[in-house]
């Protein structure tokens, strides 16, 4: 078999596959979206400038990666998912014409999808609704500049990296790692280390760094008329990576094996009298022999089974990612980061610098990639859970046993929460090493605690609801990670432009906290808890419907789920869903009734319309002389339980003007009035 035969192969598995042409439409979605968010027309720079171009295509090739995740991932892992390795390790392939074919499809496919970037930037460009003054002449050799490049370059260095990662690991997990390794190893970078000329061409292989040396000293017009083709730097950037890229692939030829895995990760376990060969990661059929044995022979199918069920499948679930040497490496790795992002929280405080209090640590941690990459994992780890036995064709097996749909589905919810829980612990522990390795002893642990396992926790448990739903919904792993986190981007993007902001239409989210040493929590901690209550309901029903139509067997097609969700949608499942959506109506209104009707609900874009009409108002008074206020006495009594102050004081004025003064003018925020007081009475108020 010839690298032209696998190459061919891999070819046209790829474009058979419908996730094939949904990544490429995200891809296309996703640079259409970055110019209507970079047009805001107050820059020097055009959106559709060259170097501007150049920096957003770089972000979106970023962005691209969990999609190259699963495209050079899926290429290398395959044969060993469906169990063809014996047979085609066995034929007389040579190693380059395996791996080369395997990887030439994979990059050939990822590069026609990753031309949906500059092509969605180029039509969003030509879009009449967007300000005109934003952009410039169209220049279509910018576009082409942008994806020979940045775009496809990267695209070679970082799948040749994650295709490495996939052939020797063998598994899908540390794929996704890698590719959050490469997308945070980078950030880090940019930020950690300075240089220029040949220290940024051998130490930037996505070419930031090297672009911003380029076009630093650049007028505006050059910036955006100027291509980048010209620069020597650049170009020898670009040579000295993607060298690195095929000294990558070079290394993987040299230690690809062809053996076959050892005899000690596939040891039969025998359920009843059937022999079945299991992974390391693979759900252990005995414990489904066990449940149905003892639901079988006692004839107990209530809830106490039910319950004892999901916990043991829950138990299990967490035994086998725990347990994994890939987890111990998120674990440890999150601490790292931790130390990392959160060592300098004291600094720049008021632009002063100070200790390192836990509040500003965990507030400097939700401003960094941290909290992404958790949602990332949420994701995927909502897909191992789900996919686990299909991934190694176990699944009717131990969908034969005598377990529920809720049972089954709950049990892997409640493994996510905990491996969640588990991670969380990671930041603790990350954020108090900061804080002692910077001599910082006042750890406020329980503060740790009330924020990570429950203000955070709260909000992780939310999206593993919506995780798990998307898993089963999509049916697809790799497609339905994508999903998740297209979805995470879109309800971002949907608040920061102004289109939906009510946090009754955007789920999970809450109107925000605030913590002081002096107040705590104060009255944040209240809106904040209704909310979540509010979206929890909405994640019982999420589960629910994932429920109604959760795979079991061989229970494919659409049709045949419809079926199947008609039929499950009976008795207790039929009353807990109604149950839900009784308290999502309720819980909705009451908080509706609290934000749109007791109060005044306003947008963002509102919000300043009082603000304004206050100094249209009183603009007339603007150059009335005015006392100047030379000396105050204030005294502060101050009652955090009760929410009160005490405020008692005088100003001394001091006519600094060249006239007489009559009246002295008193603005009162509240209600928005102003007063004219005598300066009889205005002695007497102060």
């Amino acid at each position: 078999m010839k690298l032209r035969e696998i190459f061919r192969y891999e070819i046209q598995h790829r474009l058979r596959s419908a996730s094939t042409w949904i990544y490429a439409v995200v891809l296309f979605l996703i640079g259409f979206a970055m110019i209507h968010a970079d047009a805001d027309g107050n820059s020097a720079t055009h959106v559709n400038a060259p170097m501007r171009l150049a920096l957003l295509g770089i972000i979106a090739g970023m962005v691209g990666l969990l999609a190259s995740s699963a495209l050079f991932g899926d290429a290398a892992i395959r044969d060993y998912e469906t169990r063809m390795d014996p047979l085609l390790f066995t034929a007389p392939i040579r190693t380059l014409d395996y791996l080369g074919g395997r990887f030439l499809a994979a990059l050939t496919i990822n590069a026609v999808i990753l031309l949906g970037v500059p092509v969605g930037q180029a039509i969003a460009t030509t879009m009449p609704y967007l300000p005109r003054e934003a952009f410039g002449p169209f220049v279509g050799a910018a576009f082409v500049q942008n994806y020979l490049l940045f775009l496809l370059p990267n695209l070679i260095f970082t799948g040749a990296i994650l295709f490495a990662i996939a052939a020797l690991a063998r598994q899908i997990l540390p794929v996704y790692l890698a590719a959050i390794g490469v997308f945070v190893g980078y950030v880090v970078a940019l930020n950690l280390l300075s240089g220029s000329g040949v220290t940024n061409v051998l130490t930037d292989p996505l070419g930031v760094r090297v672009l911003n040396d380029v076009t630093e000293r650049w007028t505006p017009v050059e910036r955006n008329a100027r291509l980048l083709a010209s620069s020597s730097a650049l170009l020898l950037n670009r040579a000295v990576w993607l060298t690195t890229a095929i000294a990558v692939f070079a290394v993987l030829c040299r230690r690809f094996s062809f053996a076959h895995a050892s005899d000690n990760s596939r040891d039969p376990v025998v359920l009843d009298d059937i022999p079945v060969v299991l992974d390391d990661t693979s759900v252990i059929l005995s414990e489904a022999k066990d449940l149905a044995l003892s639901s079988t022979a006692t004839q107990s199918f209530g809830w106490r089974t039910a319950v004892r069920q999901t916990l043991a499948i829950a138990q299990r679930s967490i035994g086998e990612l725990v347990s994994s040497p890939v987890f111990l490496v998120i674990f440890v790795g999150k601490i790292g980061l931790t130390i990392l992002f959160g060592w300098e929280a004291g600094e720049g405080v008021f632009d002063t610098s100070t200790t390192p209090l836990t509040i500003l640590v965990l507030e400097r941690l939700a401003d960094t990639p941290l909290l992404p990459i958790t949602f990332l994992l949420v994701a995927i780890f909502a897909g191992e859970l789900i996919w686990n036995t299909r991934a190694y064709e176990t699944a009717e097996i131990v969908d034969a046993a005598p377990i529920s749909e809720s049972a089954a589905l709950f049990g892997r919810f409640a493994a996510l929460v905990a491996i969640l829980a588990i991670l969380q612990l990671s930041v603790l522990l990350g954020g108090m090493l900061a804080q002692l390795l910077q001599g910082y002893t006042r750890l406020e642990i329980g503060l740790y605690i009330r924020i990570l396992f429950g203000l955070q926790l709260a909000d992780l448990v939310l999206l593993s609801a919506l995780a798990i739903l998307i898993q089963v919904i999509v049916d697809q792993k790799y497609l339905a990670t994508l999903a998740i986190v297209v979805l995470l981007i879109v309800r971002t993007a949907l608040r920061m432009s102004g289109w939906v902001e009510h946090h009754l239409l955007l789920y999970g989210t809450d109107p925000g906290w605030k913590y002081s040493d002096m107040n705590g929590f104060g009255p944040f901690i209240r809106p904040v808890v209704w909310f979540k209550l509010y979206w929890a309901a909405w994640a019982a029903v999420l589960l629910i419907v994932a429920v109604l139509f959760l795979v079991r067997g061989r229970e494919h097609g659409l049709r045949r789920r419809l079926s199947l969700a008609r039929t499950r949608f009976v008795g207790p499942v039929a009353r807990t869903i109604g149950t839900a959506a009784l308290l999502v109506a309720g819980l909705g209104g009451f908080v509706f009734y609290n934000t749109n009707i007791l109060n005044t609900y306003r947008s963002t874009a509102e919000r300043g319309e009082p603000d304004a009409a206050y100094e249209k108002r009183y603009r007339r008074y603007l150059d009335i002389p005015q006392p100047t206020i030379v000396g105050v006495t204030l005294r502060a009594e101050i009652y955090p339980d009760r929410s009160a102050a005490e405020l008692r004081g005088s100003y001394r004025l001091v006519n600094r003007t060249n006239t007489t003064i009559d009246s002295v003018h008193v603005f009162v925020n509240r209600d928005m009035e102003a007063r004219s007081l005598s300066l009889d009475r205005a002695s007497r108020l102060v």
